[in-house]
């Protein structure tokens, strides 16, 4: 075979392995956020340990009155009101783009990932061993705010895509701190809506790759790490000045900094990640040509 038939052959795979890469990508991420989401509820819902733990990372972070208060006020506004706004908002934007596969996507992640969590909480049941046993994973309020950043990360113009990713952190981290200081939720319950969404958003992507034949590659993921990184300190910074600190001293500082950390770190990689893996849908890809996979017969010589 002459290095011109070999160059023939290998050139298309080679594109067609570009073109599906992040296909491959998106699975993957799909799969390991559902074995994740399965696996975090049974050791943190139905082993004695995994609830000891959970119940502890909960009790950790606290905050003083006035600040309970106005976080409360804030998970009160995230109703199902507000939520078909949001949804209508980003479909709207989406039409006006001209994204119509975006624009059913980002519907699909909203009201898939929602109903999944409902699901989870009414199926599954929570032993009793001292915790209460009140049914709580996934968290109903983290998959609203995290499958509506993720649904504008597919919407949103390219050049305000690191915006979402800075806002959206932000209110992921904020939302997240509420619900662990009115004590709704334990941490393992917002990491799994968390997860959840993710496995929804990008199993989205890989039905709309696998449709067209395939996406280009992901977006550099430094500006989003960035931008999501200062977000979820920004969050911070706020709910340390409105009042969500520890009365234990260092000690206490220290725990509920370990906690905050953790679910700042999975909201950071979470929304980093998507915004990656979804640029070829958020920013706008024309659908590829199709191409033969029959190499072509060289000419007369």
């Amino acid at each position: 075979m002459t290095t011109e038939r070999i160059a023939a052959v290998v050139r298309p795979a080679h594109e067609q392995w570009q073109r599906w890469r992040s296909t491959a990508a998106c699975l993957g991420v799909c799969l390991l956020s559902w074995v994740a989401v399965v696996w975090l509820g049974d050791r943190s819902q139905q082993t004695r340990l995994g609830q000891a733990l959970d119940q502890v990372g909960m009790d950790a972070v606290v905050g003083d009155r006035a600040a309970t208060r106005q976080l409360v006020a804030v998970l009160g506004n995230v109703s199902l009101g507000s939520v078909a706004l949001a949804v209508v908002l980003l479909i709207a934007t989406a039409v006006l783009r001209r994204r119509y596969a975006a624009a059913a996507a980002a519907a699909i992640l909203v009201v898939g990932a929602n109903l999944t969590t409902q699901a989870l909480k009414a199926w599954s049941e929570r032993p009793d061993f001292g915790n209460l046993t009140v049914a709580s994973y996934p968290s109903g309020h983290a998959t609203v705010v995290v499958s509506l950043v993720l649904a504008a990360l597919l919407v949103v113009p390219g050049q305000a895509r690191t915006t979402v990713s800075l806002v959206g952190s932000a209110a992921i981290t904020v939302t997240a701190t509420a619900m662990l200081v009115a004590s709704w939720h334990r941490p393992a319950d917002i990491v799994g809506a968390v997860l959840v969404c993710l496995a929804w958003g990008t199993a989205v992507l890989v039905v709309w790759s696998v449709l067209r034949g395939g996406m280009s590659g992901v977006d550099p993921g430094r500006p989003h790490r960035i931008f999501a990184t200062t977000g979820v300190v920004l969050a911070a910074a706020g709910l340390l000045a409105v009042g969500v600190r520890p009365g234990g001293g260092w000690s206490g500082f220290l725990d509920a900094g370990v906690v905050l950390a953790g679910i700042a770190l999975v909201t950071a990689l979470a929304v980093t990640t998507y915004a990656q893996l979804s640029a070829p849908m958020g920013v706008g890809e024309d659908a590829p040509p199709l191409r033969s996979w029959r190499a072509p017969r060289p000419g007369p010589p």
